[in-house]
C-alpha cells in the first residue's frame, strides 16, 4: 500500500512515506539486539524483551517522527520568523526527547534486573543524541520543504501547458465554423441564422469547459452534439449520424474538446468531400475498468497523410500525454469501408455542476 503524499499527516511527517524502510530497520535492529541479549542468556526476561521491542521503536519513531516536526510546523511561517521558531521548537522538543529516551529505556532494564547508568547515559544522548536528531530533523524537513515546492511548480505548469493547448484548439473550432457559416450566408440566409445560433451554443460550452482541467465525458457529448448540429445545417442530408453511447459513462473525466477534433478530421477529411456524403458513428464503451471511445465514418478512404499532422491531431495527443502519460492511446487508421478513430484510457469518475441530461443529437 502506497501512502497518500497529500495527506496532512504525512506534510506533518515527512518520513512516513518511507515506512517499508523504516520498518527494515526496526526489524534489523530487533535482531540485534535479540542477538545481543541471547548471547548474554538474558532472553528469558520478559522485561529484556520489552527492551528489545520497545528501544528500536522510541528511537525510529524520535528520528523519523519527531525530530523534523518543530520544522515542519513552522514551514507556513514567513521568512526569517519561518527559520527562527524552527530552529527555538528543534532544539527545546529535540533536546527533551533525548533526555527522556535513555529514562524510558533504563527503567524497563532496571526492572529486568541490568545495572544501567543513568545520569552517563543523559549525558550522552543529550551531548550527541538531541544534535544528531536536530540535524537528521532539519534535513527532513528541508527535503520534504523542496519536493513540496517541486510538485506544487509542476502542477502550475501542467495548468498553464493544458490552458496553452486549449487555447489553441478554440480559435481553430472557431475559424472552421466560420467558415462553414460563409457559405451558407449566400445560399440559405435562414440556415446560416440558425447555424449562427447553434454556433453561440457551441463556443458557449466550450468557453465553460475551457475553465477546467477536465470535465465529464457527457459535456463532450453535449458540444458534439452542438458541433454536429451546426455541421448538419451546411451538409443537410448528406450528413448521417449514428450514436451508440453507453449514458452510464456520462461522468467520466476526460480532458475538455477530446472528441470535437475527431469528428471534425470525420466531416472534413470522410464526409464532406464525399458526393453522397457519408455516416459518422460516435461509440463510447467501458471494459475492464478502460473506456474506449471510437469515431467511425464513411465517405472518402482514409488520407495517412492525416495521422499526426494538423493542429488538431497534434493538439489531443499533445493534451492526451499530459494528462494520462502512457494511460491513453490514440489509433487513426482504415476500418471496413472507412476511418476509425480510437482513444482508449482508464476510467475517472469526476463530479460536475452539469445542466439537465440531453440526449445526443438534442
Amino acid at each position: 500500500m502506497e501512502v497518500d503524499a497529500s495527506k496532512p499527516w504525512v506534510r506533518l511527517f515527512p518520513l512516513a512515506r518511507n515506512w517499508r524502510v523504516l520498518l527494515v530497520c526496526y526489524l534489523l535492529w530487533v535482531a540485534v539486539l535479540m542477538y545481543s541479549y541471547q548471547t548474554t542468556h538474558r532472553l528469558g526476561n520478559i522485561w529484556f524483551w520489552a527492551s528489545l521491542l520497545s528501544g528500536p521503536f522510541t528511537h525510529i519513531t524520535a528520528f523519523a517522527g519527531l525530530a523534523p516536526l518543530p520544522w515542519t510546523l513552522s514551514r507556513r511561517l514567513p521568512s526569517p520568523w519561518r527559520f527562527a521558531v524552527g530552529f527555538v521548537a528543534s532544539v527545546v522538543a529535540c533536546e527533551s526527547v533525548s533526555y527522556l529516551l535513555p529514562i524510558f529505556d533504563g527503567w524497563l532494564l532496571s526492572r529486568a534486573g541490568h545495572q544501567f547508568n543513568m545520569a552517563r547515559a543523559t549525558a550522552v544522548y543529550s551531548s550527541f543524541v538531541g544534535p544528531a536528531m536536530m540535524i537528521v530533523g532539519g534535513l527532513t524537513a528541508s527535503r520534504a520543504r523542496s519536493e513540496e515546492l517541486r510538485a506544487a511548480s509542476e502542477a502550475e505548469a501542467q495548468v498553464a501547458k493544458n490552458r496553452l493547448l486549449q487555447g489553441q484548439v478554440h480559435p481553430h473550432v472557431l475559424f472552421n465554423a466560420l467558415n462553414g457559416l460563409a457559405e451558407l450566408v449566400h445560399k440559405d440566409p435562414k440556415a446560416a441564422e440558425t447555424a449562427i445560433r447553434h454556433l453561440s451554443d457551441l463556443l458557449r460550452r466550450i468557453l465553460r469547459a475551457s475553465e477546467h482541467m477536465r470535465l465529464p465525458l457527457g459535456e463532450e457529448r453535449k458540444i458534439i452534439s452542438d458541433f454536429l448540429a451546426l455541421e448538419a445545417i451546411r451538409l443537410g442530408p448528406r450528413l448521417r449520424v449514428l450514436w451508440d453511447w453507453d449514458e452510464g459513462l456520462d461522468s467520466i473525466e476526460i480532458p475538455p474538446l477530446l472528441l470535437q477534433p475527431l469528428v471534425e478530421n470525420a466531416i472534413k477529411h470522410g464526409i464532406a468531400p464525399s458526393i453522397p456524403g457519408g455516416d459518422i458513428i460516435i461509440r463510447a464503451r467501458s471494459r475492464d475498468g478502460s473506456v474506449r471511445l471510437e469515431i467511425w465514418n464513411s465517405g472518402r478512404p482514409f488520407p495517412s497523410q492525416v495521422n499526426g499532422s494538423g493542429i488538431g491531431l497534434k493538439n489531443l495527443r499533445s493534451r492526451l500525454a499530459l494528462h494520462f502519460g502512457s494511460g491513453a492511446e490514440l489509433v487513426i487508421g482504415p476500418s471496413g469501408q472507412g476511418t476509425l478513430a480510437c482513444i482508449q484510457f482508464e476510467a475517472t469518475q469526476v463530479e460536475w455542476p452539469h445542466e439537465a441530461s440531453e440526449g445526443p443529437g438534442s
